[in-house]
């Protein structure tokens, strides 16, 4: 992690950029830290901004202090893929398919 001040950030702005790819850069003003630049090149931009939102991280903590069951992200994406196929065939029903392969009037 880096610190550097807001005057110096501003002169070497694209270095920084460059550089906050690799490690946190932390902005001073008169030496108390007021921002962080983080790089989110070749990382999911949601994913990132998720982890910085206190919010987020505060329903995270509260589900890992619950009683309640724990599922793992590939169980639960199992899961909804398995819900969202469900409601698909509810929705579209296929032809029903008589002898002969001809489909069945109603």
């Amino acid at each position: 992690m880096k610190f550097v001040g807001v005057r110096e950030a501003q002169a070497q702005l694209s270095g920084l950029v460059d550089q906050s790819q690799k490690e946190r850069i932390v902005l001073t003003r008169h030496g108390q830290p007021m921002a962080v630049l983080t790089g989110v090149q070749g990382k999911d931009l949601e994913a990132e901004l998720l982890a910085q939102d206190p919010e987020f991280r505060k329903l995270i903590e509260e589900r890992r202090r619950s009683p309640g069951e724990l599922v793992s992200h590939q169980t639960l994406k199992a899961r909804a893929e398995q819900e969202l196929a469900r409601e698909r065939r509810g929705a579209r029903p296929r032809p029903r398919v008589g002898r002969g392969g001809r489909t069945a009037k109603k």
